[in-house]
């Protein structure tokens, strides 16, 4: 019952900011738009996101490694896979280590090192998108003033502490794998991070120029980052309506228009619904 009533809420929570946004916008002129869409960058935004997909199950992968959770490069993109797909109806972040974690662990007996494993890829996660918050001031700063000189830096500091502190931990009660952590492997899943958030932006970027928008990684840098923090928040279906929201004021403050800015938003949500469909294929094919 209770989980029926939260996946409620977070539904209504979804339903509501859409609402409100379009109250806002003509959906003349989102259509309009749509229908003027060039879909060889469609495409190539896709396969970026399905590219996107298999970086983090790469990451994970490395991570768990460090845990001592063994893990197959298929095992992973199959899980990864999975979960994306099945977490289009659950809370965002949460939803798709749910279901990835209760993969793995069917698979593993160490429950706690892929708790510890989920737990340490969300957090570089975090950390790689907070660095990219401080590429990002022109839009946020806008809707912050003390945002470039306080929230971003504070940002990365708060973030990059608690995966310090959580890997710290998971080290000290020997949650860790034989081998501990290692600064070259950690330095790897970081880069992937960061390659991960890039490709998010890259993948905005192609849907507005798809849509014949400002395509400028300078414009989407600033809006990006902070959509994918704030719609990681497990308080909507997926993101969905927190995304949005964040696009929409933050694109509007670098001269994008609130119609134009909804529809690159709601493209990429769809884009992450195709680039999941492989999951569907990796669940019918399931044995146990």
């Amino acid at each position: 019952m209770r989980s029926t009533i939260a996946a409620a809420l977070r539904l209504a929570v979804s339903a509501l900011i859409i609402a409100l946004i379009l109250a806002r916008v003509s959906l003349r002129d989102v259509t309009a738009r749509a229908a003027s869409g060039m879909p060889l960058y469609l495409v190539g935004a896709l396969a970026l996101a399905l590219l996107s997909i298999v970086l983090v199950a790469m990451r994970w992968r490395l991570l768990a490694g460090l845990l001592g959770v063994p893990m197959s490069i298929g095992l992973a993109v199959r899980a990864l896979f999975l979960a994306v797909f099945g977490g289009q109806l659950l809370p965002s972040a949460v939803g798709t280590d749910v279901v990835r974690g209760w993969l793995l662990t069917r698979k593993t007996n160490g429950i706690p090192r892929v708790a510890a494993s989920l737990m340490a890829d969300r957090l570089i996660a975090l950390f790689a998108a907070c660095l990219l918050l401080l590429l990002s001031n022109r839009a946020i700063a806008q809707v912050f003033p003390a945002y470039a000189a306080f929230v971003a830096p504070v940002a990365v500091l708060a973030s990059g502490a608690l995966l310090f502190a959580f890997l710290a931990g998971v080290r000290r009660m020997g949650v860790a794998g034989g081998a501990g952590f290692r600064a070259s492997a950690l330095l790897s899943a970081l880069g992937i991070a960061l390659l991960v958030q890039g490709a998010a932006v890259v993948v905005a970027a192609l849907v507005a120029t798809a849509y014949r928008l400002d395509g400028s990684l300078g414009l989407w840098i600033s809006v990006i980052p902070l959509a994918v923090i704030l719609s990681a928040i497990p308080i909507s279906v997926n993101g969905w309506g927190v995304r949005e929201a964040t696009i929409v004021v933050l694109a509007q403050k670098l001269g994008i228009a609130p119609a134009d800015a909804l529809l690159v938003s709601v493209t990429i949500g769809l884009l992450n619904v195709l680039a999941s469909l492989p999951g569907a294929i990796v669940m019918l094919r399931r044995k146990d």
